[in-house]
């Protein structure tokens, strides 16, 4: 259901069937108007009066009876119409009479052509052919009416005739048929000199209009037949006669056939296109619409002189008024000049640039043209002018153009500029490349950031290398900023500059940079090890190598092997150290500090069975080499260094397969029998050396695992082994067992130092036992302990033959000393065996006496040496102390007993009895208590 809105009348189409049409039409006339007027209308709107027309279009309604009702619904609905811009064709259907006079008549068809040319506008072009057939009878009429009922009739009707000519024209032009247009333009013809001049005129604006649709469907020929038709048209009248206008049409048909007839083929039509434009150019002024069509022209010609389309385009850039169109389209046709001469365009960007854009207060023109014009440079061919006129541009800027060059345009200026310093880079025109980078590095450039005045910096010293010019090169560096001088980049190409110019001092600066950066990656610290292999300075390869081993923790960058890297970084130092006096501390710590290394990374590779990077022979190599190393230099180095060697030596033995052959195993086993006797021989002199009590002790620890390692080791070897292998092994073994002892004193494992000794009574070094007891005699073993400890030694070192009775006579003095103070009995019984040894000659058997009553032993031995007087002396004056000592202490048993056992044993010193018969007369003198 339709909402009609209040106050309308509504739309009905339906009423009584007895109403005659015009009657119906008339009603729908009167509701129209209210329509019209009225917000909103309904959408039936369109329908019903479509409907109406063609009611009125079947029957001819209006009479002389009824044609002023149906003039004043039309006249109304004309207005409304007129003042709501739509439908004008509504009052025209509503007379179809030419009934009223002539008046009528032409108010009418003036109203017909004004509605058709809405219609045509709207693209009603089917009902704008009926408005116009309705409008042809009033055009007819209007030859029949009397010509003295208005003023001016002829000029009126020919005027009217001719507006419906041209209106027959836009039709049969918007129907797409120029032949009927064509006959139409034909009637006009004749009458074309007796147009008004506002007629001529907008008949040329007509067929410039069909002739410019031509040329946008590429329908040349048909467009420059059609402008010149309008052409003609126009040049029937002076310039005085028409409008203010008709120059500029006149202007837009003859550019517009000319660009028509540029597409045409054949130089004579391009000639008279230029002609067309050349007269088109003859005003005082240059327009800039002809001066393009110039241009297009030009450009059609292959062969022209670039000089004719640079000198058009410098005009055009004095006499435009720069916009934002004008720019674009000048900056178009220099492109268009480049494409033939790029010095020219040059010519043009440099004028454009520096004499019309001052003062327009648009940075982003001058950013884009500056760009054009550094475009233009880096692109062409090379040539010093471009270069240096560059320069002047850059140079003339700031004076021009107060505010700086934004980022986005530094960045695209330093783009095109480093496209051209890299092409001459590679094609080692090193000077050519400085130039250009020294103008990417432009005071107009200042908004670039570090980041990008790095990278061109860099790629000056570069440049600087490959000429070798290495002053240049320090000279960029000076100048940088302090981020990009401290960037590992810039580093590394200094390093280089240092390397080849003897600066050690600015090498190791630039390599300790590179190492300490917080980059984890070490790509250029390996590059640094090979530009200092490549220009042959060993000191500084090895400073690269071990950073970039640091770097890595000793393993290795990506695709690099680690025990050739290793290997290789242990060779120069190697060389290093065996080429100087007696080493350098620094290498040797790094020596020492790579074997670990690669002893942790060897242990960490090995743990996966898949995994290859350090087989059997990497293994072997740096095994052997660190023990190799480490006794080459054992009395040269200090002792930790040597024990770092010898550590990480037997860290490599460790991690060797435990299924290999057996010749194989003995091999290792020996290599790590001699690690361990080098190792335990370092720590003991390291222990001894030690003023600390906590790393000494750990020292003594640490000797005590070499020892038991030796000692595992060693009997599952020694029975494999014969003569001088033998005997070398034996007399380590000993000396192991001494070290082994002396630890185990001083860490004051008593328990373990007995078992020492006891576990080595098969040696038959004598020398050990001599070694053992000093050991123990200066110890701070209890009493207990040591004469236990001593008695062993004493009973194992009897029982060897070659025994000095000398050194035996001192323990036993030791051990009567000890025993004085803590057990009488065994000091009295050591006083018995020595008065029977020393009386009876027979020291085998008074010796065995003793061992059978120390140890319940019946074993005798042989020794034909005499017990020393003065050890008989010292027993025998001590032993009469000690029994004046319990004289005085009132117990005169002991001191009897002493008495006796002292006058015993100086009955058997050879002094001719001076020393018993002193101590005799003493105890003699002793007064007894009865």
């Amino acid at each position: 259901m339709e909402i009609i809105p209040r106050g309308m009348a509504p739309v009905d189409l339906q009423r009584s069937t007895k109403q005659s049409p015009l009657t119906k039409i008339l009603d729908f006339a009167s509701s129209l108007e209210k329509t019209l007027t009225s917000i909103p209308r309904p959408s039936s709107l369109a329908t019903d009066l479509l409907a109406n027309i063609d009611t009125l279009a079947e029957h001819r309604l209006v009479t002389a009876g009824n044609f002023r009702d149906v003039d004043e619904y039309g006249t109304r609905l004309w207005n409304v119409s007129s003042r709501l811009k739509k439908d004008e064709a509504t009052s025209m259907k509503l007379n179809q009479s030419t009934a009223g006079g002539t008046a009528n008549v032409i108010r009418v068809l003036k109203s017909a052509l004004k509605t058709t040319k809405l219609c045509l506008d709207q693209g009603h072009v089917a009902l704008a052919e009926r408005i116009v057939e309705k409008a042809a009878h009033y055009e007819e009429a209007l030859k029949h009416h009397d010509r003295d009922e208005l003023q001016d009739f002829s000029t009126m009707r020919t005027n009217l005739s001719s507006e419906y000519i041209m209106m027959r024209i836009t039709l049969a032009w918007h129907q797409d048929r120029l032949d009927l247009a064509e006959n139409w333009l034909a009637k006009l013809e004749p009458i074309l000199a007796e147009l008004d001049p506002m007629l001529t005129e907008k008949l040329a604006d007509l067929l410039f209009e069909i002739g410019k649709e031509r040329d946008s469907k590429a329908a040349y020929d048909t467009a420059v037949h059609w402008l010149e038709r309008a052409h003609n048209v126009l040049r029937l009248r002076s310039d005085e006669e028409l409008g203010s206008d008709a120059g500029d049409l006149q202007t837009s048909i003859l550019h517009t056939m000319a660009r028509a007839l540029m597409q045409a083929p054949g130089d004579k039509i391009r000639e008279r296109a230029w002609n067309i434009a050349h007269d088109l150019d003859t005003g005082p002024n240059d327009k800039l619409a002809v001066l393009l069509l110039k241009l297009d022209i030009l450009d059609t010609n292959a062969e022209v002189d670039p000089q004719d389309y640079c000198d058009l385009l410098l005009r055009i850039i004095r006499s435009i008024h720069v916009t934002e169109s004008t720019f674009r389209t000048t900056l178009h046709y220099i492109h268009k000049l480049r494409s033939r001469n790029s010095t020219l365009a040059h010519v043009v960007l440099e004028k454009f640039l520096l004499e019309r854009l001052p003062g327009t207060e648009k940075p982003e023109w001058v950013e884009r043209l500056l760009v054009t014009i550094i475009w233009n440079l880096t692109t062409s061919t090379s040539d010093e002018s471009l270069r240096h006129s560059l320069k002047q541009v850059l140079d003339m800027l700031p004076g021009h153009f107060p505010n700086p060059i934004g980022a986005s345009a530094t960045h695209a200026a330093q783009t095109l500029i480093w496209r051209r310093i890299e092409a001459s880079y590679n094609q080692n025109e090193y000077a050519e490349a400085i130039i250009w980078s020294r103008l990417a590095l432009h005071e107009t450039f200042d908004n670039s950031g570090d980041m990008n005045v790095g990278k061109i910096q860099r790629k000056i010293i570069i440049c600087t290398l490959a000429t070798s010019e290495y002053a240049a090169a320090r000279s960029i560096y000076s100048g940088m900023s302090d981020t990009v001088r401290g960037a590992e980049e810039t580093r590394y190409l200094m390093y280089k500059v240092a390397l080849r110019s003897g600066d050690t001092e600015l090498a190791m600066e630039c390599l300790e940079a590179i190492s300490s950066g917080s980059v984890k990656d070490g790509t250029l610290l390996y590059a640094c090890v090979l530009e200092a292999q490549q220009t042959g300075q060993r000191e500084q390869a090895i400073s690269a190598m071990l950073r970039v081993l640091d770097k890595y923790n000793y393993g290795s960058p990506p695709g690099i092997n680690l025990p050739a890297l290793l290997r290789c970084t242990a060779r120069l130092l190697i060389q290093e150290i065996e080429s100087s006096i007696g080493g350098q501390s620094d290498n040797i710590d790094a020596i020492c500090s790579l074997f670990d290394g690669a002893a942790t990374q060897a242990r960490l590779q090995r743990r996966d069975a898949k995994n290859e990077t350090f087989p059997l022979s990497e293994l072997d190599w740096f095994s052997r080499n660190a023990y190799n190393l480490a006794v080459k230099f054992c009395t040269i180095w200090n002792p930790p260094e040597i024990l770092r060697l010898v550590q990480a030596c037997l860290r490599f033995i460790d991690l060797y397969p435990k299924d290999m052959d057996s010749s194989t195993l003995a091999d290792l086993s020996l290599r790590r029998m001699f690690c361990d006797f080098l190792g335990a021989s370092l720590l003991v002199v390291i222990a001894r050396g030690e003023d600390a009590i906590e790393p000494q002790l750990q020292c003594y620890l640490d000797l005590r695992r070499h020892a038991q390692n030796f000692h595992i080791h060693f009997v599952a070897q020694i029975d494999l082994l014969q003569g001088g292998a033998k005997d070398d092994l034996c007399r380590k073994a000993s000396t192991l067992v001494t070290f082994d002892f002396e630890a185990a004193v001083r860490l004051k494992a008593w328990e373990d130092a007995g078992r020492i000794v006891r576990e080595n009574d098969a040696c038959e070094d004598p020398k050990l036992y001599s070694t053992l007891a000093d050991i123990v005699l200066v110890s701070e073993a209890p009493t207990d302990t040591m004469i236990t400890i001593l008695q062993q030694i004493v009973n194992i070192a009897w029982r060897r033959s070659g025994i000095d009775i000398t050194k035996l006579s001192r323990w036993i003095r030791c051990l009567f000393q000890l025993a004085l103070t803590s057990k009488l009995e065994t000091a009295a019984f050591l006083l018995n065996q020595v008065m029977a040894l020393a009386k009876d000659g027979n020291m085998v058997r008074t010796l065995a006496f003793i061992i059978r009553i120390i140890e319940h032993s019946a074993n005798t031995f042989v020794v034909p040496q005499e017990y020393p007087a003065e050890e008989l002396e010292w027993l025998a004056t001590t032993s009469f102390n000690r029994a004046v000592d319990f004289y005085c202490a009132s117990q005169d048993d002991a001191c009897k007993r002493w008495a006796e056992m002292a006058l015993g044993v100086a009955n058997n010193i050879k002094d001719g009895g001076q020393l018993h018969e002193l101590l005799q007369t003493k105890y003699l003198g002793l007064k007894w208590e009865d």
